[in-house]
């Protein structure tokens, strides 16, 4: 059997990775509102009660098959579109309001739940194949001791896996040949667990020219990463990867500059934020294009390309 073209995408034999992922942005989503999401090659709902929590659940009823996605909140509880059953965040029924009793195999979970947490301005849903509760917590990506703004949002849907757009970040020459940064960067960079950190300076195309900078990206897990650019200006992007599916990925980039830049500082930091945008456009038909090498013939100077991949096997099992 011939392979179809979504076979042949860069990193398509790989599967969805676990982890946690950015699937909104918390204020995409009010009190009272359901949306139904496609993501980790399925689909769900996400809900927030009148009590402004949020619940993300399977996205179809266990008594005749409607779509929640159709249905509304009510309260605290999600409201079947076609008989009014009445969900609970945590997979359950509790509410039948034409019957005197639920059946007893609805009373207790019933529909797949996905843990869910808000921080850094976006909802993250925890996958695992597996259904295995999180194995690890989400963290702030904020640094302390500054207060920041939010300057603007980017978001890209990407034909390719999610692996591959992660890898780029250590793959210091493309920055050069693909970029054309005035210098490799010479970063140091450190892999532990489900953590990286990479610190590098560079130099820097600017309204004002060639200006040194300092670039501080930090990762944790597959899907939270935030990369911090000094000297220039100082800029926070928080750049959260989604996989839509094996072949799909969502791409989310919001920048932060901090309350206190103004005027001429502020567009300073404006022009650092386009200029990674542009970068990241320029990527995207490599990446679409592209096959993915998994015994790739490396040479000094590639990076830490093999270091990153066997970090990010950790976040694969057998579904």
């Amino acid at each position: 059997m011939s392979a179809g073209p979504d076979d042949r995408r860069a990193g398509a034999h790989l599967p969805v990775p676990l982890g946690w992922f950015a699937v909104a942005h918390s204020d995409e989503i009010a009190a009272g509102e359901v949306r139904t999401l496609r993501y980790f090659a399925t689909e769900f709902v996400l809900w927030r009660g009148k009590s402004g929590e949020l619940a993300a659940t399977d996205a179809y009823c266990r008594h005749l098959g409607a779509h929640m996605g159709a249905g509304k909140v009510v309260g605290e509880l999600l409201e079947c579109p076609f008989h009014h059953w009445r969900y609970t965040g945590q997979g359950a029924v509790a509410e039948i309001p034409y019957s005197r009793s639920i059946p007893p195999q609805v009373r207790r979970p019933c529909i797949k739940v996905w843990p869910v947490a808000e921080a850094n301005g976006l909802v993250y849903v925890w996958h695992h194949p597996r259904g295995v509760d999180p194995l690890w917590q989400i963290e702030t990506l904020f640094p302390d001791g500054e207060e920041w703004k939010l300057h603007a949002r980017h978001s890209w849907t990407v034909k390719v896996h999610i692996q591959e757009i992660n890898e780029n970040g250590v793959d210091y020459p493309h920055f050069v040949s693909v970029h054309g940064t005035k210098s490799m960067p010479e970063p140091q960079w450190k892999i532990d667990g489900i953590y990286r950190r990479s610190v590098s300076t560079a130099k820097m195309q600017t309204p004002r020219g060639i200006v040194d900078g300092t670039i501080d990206s930090r990762a944790i897990g597959p899907g939270q990463a935030s990369v911090r650019f000094t000297g220039i200006s100082d800029v926070l992007l928080l750049n959260s990867m989604t996989p839509i599916d094996r072949f799909t990925t969502q791409a989310r980039f919001d920048f932060y500059y901090p309350a206190r830049l103004e005027g001429s500082a502020e567009r300073v930091a404006a022009a650092v934020a386009r200029d990674v945008v542009g970068q990241f456009d320029q990527d995207i038909p490599i990446w679409e294009s592209k096959r993915y090498e998994p015994d790739p013939i490396l040479c000094a100077g590639d990076g830490p390309i093999l270091h990153y991949r066997r970090q990010y096997a950790q976040y694969y099992v057998a579904d």
